[in-house]
Formats: C-alpha cells, sequence, structure tokens
C-alpha cells in the first residue's frame, strides 16, 4: 500500500509538471521592458540602504550612480541593466560600517542588485479632449484611461474645467458687470446734475443692463446723498468765502479811516515838534518839552505804520478771499467735469466685458450641446508609437493597451458633431 501511494503521488507530480509546460507553450510569451529615456529607475542593494538611488535615465540613454559612474541603460531590458549594475559594483571595494563603528568589506552575491522601473515615460493625449496634455503612464493602461484622465472626449480642446463650471463663473462675471455698468451710469446721471447745479438727479433709461427696480432704487438713493453732500459742501464753501470777503471789506472801511485819522495826528504832532524846536532855540522852551515832542511824534508815526500794515494785509486777503470765489464755480465745474470723462472710460470698459460675457455665454451654450451630444459616443482613436527610428500611427479603440510614451490621437467623429449641431 505504501509503494502504491508513492507510486501515485509521483505519477500526480509528473502529470502537474507536464500540465504546467502545456500551459506555458500555450501562452504567447511577452516581450521584457526596454528602458528608454524618460525612464526613471530604483536601483538597491540588499544589505546596503546607502546606495539606494532612484535615477532618471538621461537623453543619452545612460544612468550616472554614485562609485559606478555611467552605464549604459536605454535599450536594455531592467535584468540587463541589474547585471550591468553588479558587473560594476564586483569591480569595487564595497565597506560598510557596523554599529560598534569598525568597518568591514561587503562581498556581492548574485541577486543582492535589484533594479525596478520607479516612474515610466508619461503618455500624451491630443485632440478632442477636455485637458491635453501628458499623463502619467500605469501598467495595463488603455486608451480609454487616458482620455478619461484628460477629461473626456469633447470638441471643446483645453480646458481646465467643466462646461457647468464654468458657464456658472461666466454667468456670474454677466452679472456682475451687469450691475457695475448700471452704477456706473446712475453715478453719471448724478455728474451731470451736480453740473447743472440741480438737487435732484434725472433718471433716465438704463443701456443693456436690465437690473431689479429695489437695485436701480438704492443706487439712485445713493447717489442722491452723495448729490445733496456735494452741493451743501458747495454752498457752505461759497457762503464762508463770502461772509469772510464782506467782513474783510468792513475791517478795510474801518481801518482807512482809522489810517487817515492817524495821518492828520502825525502831521499835528510833526508841525508841534517845529514850533517847540523853534521855540527851544530861541531860548524860550527848556529841552525836556523838545524831548516830549519828539517822543509824541515817534508814537504817531509807529502807531501810522501799524494801520498800514494792517489795512495792506486785510486787502490782501480780501483779494484772495475774492479770487477763490471766484475760482470755486470754475474749478468746480472742472472737477465734474473731470469725473465725467473717467466716468465715460469705466462705462465703456464695462460695455466691452459685459458684450466680452454675453458671447462666452452664447458659445459654451453651443459647446454644451456639443459635449452633451458626445457623451457616450465612440471617437476615432490613433496611437503614435515608437518604432524603430520612425514612428507608427496605430489606429485603435479605447480598450487597446498603451506602452510609455505613446501618444494618443483623439478625434470625435463628424456625424456626431453634426448631430449635436442640429440638436
Amino acid at each position: 500500500m505504501m509503494r502504491r501511494h508513492i507510486r501515485g503521488g509521483r505519477t500526480g507530480a509528473f502529470l502537474a509538471a507536464v500540465w504546467l509546460a502545456l500551459l506555458s507553450a500555450l501562452v504567447p510569451c511577452r516581450a521584457e521592458y526596454q528602458l528608454s529615456p524618460g525612464d526613471t529607475v530604483e536601483i538597491t542593494v540588499a544589505g546596503m540602504p546607502e546606495l539606494k538611488q532612484r535615477v532618471p535615465i538621461q537623453l543619452d540613454g545612460t544612468v550616472t550612480l554614485p562609485i559606478v559612474g555611467t552605464i549604459a541603460a536605454a535599450g536594455s531590458t531592467p535584468a540587463d541593466l541589474r547585471a550591468r549594475v553588479e558587473m560594476a559594483l564586483a569591480a569595487k571595494v564595497l565597506r560598510q560600517r557596523t554599529s560598534d563603528g569598525r568597518d568591514h568589506v561587503v562581498l556581492l552575491q548574485p541577486g543582492d542588485v535589484a533594479v525596478a522601473v520607479a516612474e515610466y515615460r508619461p503618455v500624451y493625449v491630443n485632440g478632442d479632449v477636455l485637458q491635453p496634455g501628458q499623463h502619467p503612464y500605469r501598467p495595463q493602461m488603455t486608451a480609454r484611461h487616458a482620455i478619461v484622465l484628460s477629461g473626456g472626449v469633447s470638441t471643446v480642446r483645453g480646458r481646465a474645467a467643466s462646461i457647468g463650471v464654468e458657464v456658472v463663473e461666466v454667468e456670474r462675471e454677466y452679472r456682475t458687470t451687469a450691475l457695475a455698468l448700471a452704477r456706473e451710469q446712475v453715478h453719471a446721471w448724478r455728474l451731470a446734475a451736480e453740473l447743472e447745479g440741480s438737487e435732484s438727479i434725472k433718471e433716465q433709461r438704463l443701456v443693456e443692463t436690465p437690473i431689479p427696480a429695489a437695485t436701480l432704487s438704492e443706487y439712485l438713493r445713493t447717489e442722491t446723498s452723495y448729490l445733496n453732500i456735494r452741493l451743501r459742501e458747495y454752498k457752505n464753501e461759497k457762503a464762508h468765502l463770502q461772509s469772510a470777503t464782506r467782513m474783510a471789506g468792513e475791517q478795510i472801511e474801518t481801518l482807512t479811516t482809522q489810517e487817515k485819522k492817524e495821518a492828520q495826528g502825525l502831521q499835528t504832532d510833526i508841525d508841534e515838534l517845529d514850533r517847540v524846536n523853534k521855540l527851544f532855540g530861541s531860548g524860550s522852551l527848556v529841552s525836556g518839552r523838545v524831548t516830549d515832542a519828539r517822543r509824541a511824534v515817534l508814537l504817531s508815526s509807529t502807531r501810522h505804520l501799524q494801520t498800514i500794515s494792517t489795512l495792506s494785509q486785510t486787502k490782501q486777503q480780501r483779494d484772495e478771499y475774492l479770487f477763490r470765489l471766484e475760482k470755486l464755480d470754475t474749478q468746480r465745474r472742472l472737477e465734474v467735469l473731470r469725473d465725467i470723462k473717467e466716468s465715460q472710460l469705466r462705462t465703456g470698459e464695462m460695455r466691452t466685458r459685459l458684450e466680452a460675457a454675453a458671447q462666452k455665454l452664447q458659445v459654451y451654450g453651443r459647446m454644451a450641446s456639443v459635449d452633451a451630444a458626445n457623451r457616450g459616443a465612440r471617437p476615432a482613436i490613433t496611437i503614435i508609437r515608437r518604432s524603430g527610428e520612425g514612428w507608427d500611427r496605430l489606429p485603435a479603440s479605447e480598450d487597446a493597451v498603451l506602452l510609455p510614451g505613446d501618444a494618443i490621437e483623439v478625434v470625435a467623429r463628424a456625424d456626431q458633431v453634426a448631430t449635436a449641431a442640429v440638436q
């Protein structure tokens, strides 16, 4: 019984080996991946983590490693590159420091070096997709995967977001610009009223900016309040200048009268001084009387000069008030005209932005219908793949498996676009 059991076990193992051999013969052998510039490989050495390196393959097809130097990699398989690294390291004396601080020589054994592809060359998608460009390659990646990463099939090329989100943004821009344009038009109405000196704003028809009546009323209320403040400031300043001019005029009249009296008094003191000097010369008066007369002349002269100076300053101040009063209307008119010019420039810019937003909404409306029609459509796909020194154009389906470095062209079918246009 024991022999029969052993014989049966050997027979089962033999049949299993034959079955595996047959299966391996039926399954086609797949070529091992060949490295190319743009790939990144990770090289590790067992027991020596300090030698672990992740290096890209350069344009000349080589990789550069510490200790080893430059090694050819392009066109080789990872196994070939591993053998070259092992051979290069075998010719080097590798030392490793132990935990107790001593160095010892490391002898590499077959299989101690491992080479793996860390990052493959990206694939590139172009054509009728939302977001053309490159995408990282993943093993068993298909054309469908690449198209999904590009935002899906669409006749709208180079868009970074979905149409729905962009339409919302454009609508927000349109409404914001329309409100700003309406506010600027009401502002222009207020400037026109201020230029005319009116205390009320003449409401007109808004151009291309239909807004709620409540919003328009709020704009009018705000601008009317500002108009009243401006007019009140203007009237107050004008009244202040007129009052200051009138007071300066009254002061000038007073000082003029005072100056005449002081001039007469000065002349009287001068005549008195002449009379005293004559009497002093004839010996009829003492010197003290002459001194008093001279002091009186000096005092009168000083007082007269001060009055003349104050009168001159008051006249100059009155002339300045008159000049400011005369210039007040001109300055105010110039300021309003400048504000009107700036308002017209802003209005023009806002109308341009509003027209652009309206055109975007029209374009996105057509694009959205095309994209909606293209959902679920099967586009024409062409894979452009490197072959030796040239490139092959391979018609493919969405299930076609890609290779690193492939370029995918996606074209929405003309009949689908036409159907979307009719819809």
